[in-house]
């Protein structure tokens, strides 16, 4: 085996990176980015006033979209049962315009008549409205 060569000594403290500038003497100051002043300290009253009207009147407009809505929901459904409503009494009519029709039947008024001992005469009988 062979023995370490000798090596020259390297001196780092001499390195051109981080040495001082040789013709000033001293370091050189490192300048961080500024952050930029933020613009929510500097806001003012009118900003604060129309941000403020702003919410006030998105919230009464939403309040007020919601009322509207309940209402016109109350009035569907009465307007609904109110066509049920009519809706059956048609129903009811149609039934009873058809009892009535059943009752006016000649045949029916023929037997009616000779059931209680009475005579029909055809020229006799009319029909009313």
């Amino acid at each position: 085996m062979s023995l370490p060569e000798k090596h020259s000594q390297f001196i780092y403290d001499e390195s051109p990176v981080n040495s001082p500038s040789k013709e000033k003497g001293k370091l050189e100051e490192v300048k961080l980015p500024m952050m930029p002043p933020s613009k929510l300290k500097k806001v003012t009253k009118l900003e604060k006033f129309v941000f403020v009207a702003f919410v006030g009147t998105f919230l009464c407009l939403a309040v007020a979209t919601i009322r509207m809505t309940t209402y016109i929901n109350r009035e569907e459904e009465a307007i609904s049962s109110i066509q049920a409503e009519k809706q059956q009494m048609q129903q009811d009519i149609e039934t009873l315009d058809q009892e009535k029709n059943e009752l006016q039947r000649t045949e029916r008024l023929k037997k009616v008549a000779e059931s209680a001992g009475m005579q029909m005469h055809d020229e006799n009988i009319r029909k009313i409205k």
